[in-house]
């Protein structure tokens, strides 16, 4: 989800307020209305017709001296950088008043694809001042946004122009799938020429009877104060980095694919979690790790795998996992 071009935006990091062409439209067309209601009176010699032209001229005379400005109001809005769909996260959006007049009350409009749309009363600002508002919105897609797209409504005295304006608040988030049921995966067999012994060692108070080695003890014979048993010492087996590899596009469907991901989520967030190392294979060929592996997932889409690079990332001592929707296996 590619959010639109970001208009100008202020010093401060929000983003200005840009008329939107239809609305300028409108306006166009409400002034010329006037004349052509009192051009047309004119020609068929109507005084009612041309009263009703005056008034409306009037009307829109009015408008425009009463109308307000809305060109010095700056937003600016904060969020969290990474949400998981189903999560309702905190906006805070703040309406600067830039300008040297005191803005109108208005409606604020929030909409950007993972999130729900809101709608929210904005108080007049006096110039200089600014409003804060607590907003709380729902992820609603996976996906990535680079900001919000801010429309803000207000009206004349009259109430009869209603203007809208619209601008993209700068804020960045990625929101990943929620995590699913951690996937059964295959318990990988020994590695060929594998030995986990590293040797032995003298037997020291507080050692297992069940590590001693008799055969290796009766070969040293005993001593002054007793036999000199020696005990097993074992290896710790290296634990590499583990990398998933999502499906191709023929593998599965898009609910499927949206369910693999919900699986792998919640597996590389256990891993995360138990200190393991663990990384997404993305359609580039490049394996994240850590809280990237959550951005990852929140753009991610089937393509084919480049199990190349998940092995040499791997390495010796990792494992290569791909993901299916029906089933998960080792490589």
């Amino acid at each position: 989800m590619t959010p639109p071009t970001p208009p100008p935006t202020s010093p401060a990091g929000g983003a200005r307020a840009v008329a939107p062409e239809s609305a300028r439209w409108r306006r166009v067309g409400l002034v010329l209305a006037g004349p052509a209601l009192l051009l047309l009176a004119f020609g068929v010699g109507n005084r009612w017709l041309a009263l009703v032209a005056c008034l409306l001229l009037a009307a829109l005379g009015l408008a425009a001296l009463t109308a307000p400005s809305v060109s010095g109001l700056v937003v600016v809005v904060r969020r969290p950088a990474r949400a998981a769909v189903g999560d309702v996260v905190e906006h805070v959006v703040v309406v600067h008043n830039g300008g040297t007049r005191t803005s109108p009350a208005l409606v604020l409009h929030l909409a950007d694809n993972p999130f729900s749309p809101g709608h929210f009363g904005v108080p007049a600002v006096a110039p200089g001042e600014a409003v804060e508002l607590r907003i709380r919105r729902t992820a609603v897609v996976r996906g990535a946004a680079d900001g919000v797209d801010v429309v803000l409504e207000w009206a004349d005295a009259l109430g009869l122009v209603v203007q809208r304006r619209q601008s993209l608040a700068p804020a960045p988030v990625h929101v990943h799938p929620a995590p699913g049921a951690v996937p059964a995966l295959p318990v990988p067999g020994p590695r060929a020429g594998a030995e986990d012994l590293a040797g032995v060692r003298p037997f020291r108070r507080g050692d297992s009877p069940a590590a001693v080695h008799w055969r290796a003890s009766a070969r040293r014979g005993g001593g002054p104060t007793g036999p000199a048993l020696v005990v097993v010492e074992r290896e710790t087996p290296p634990v590499g980095i583990r990398v998933v590899a999502l499906p191709e596009p023929a593998e599965v469907t898009a609910a499927e694919f949206e369910a693999v991901l919900q699986q792998a989520t919640a597996l590389l967030l256990a891993d995360l979690s138990a200190g393991r190392r663990s990384g997404l294979l993305d359609a580039d060929g490049t394996v994240h790790e850590g809280l990237r592996v959550l951005d990852a997932l929140a753009v991610a889409q089937p393509a084919p795998r480049r199990l190349e690079a998940a092995q040499a990332a791997a390495g010796r001592d990792g494992e290569v996992v791909v993901a299916g929707a029906h089933g998960w296996r080792t490589r």
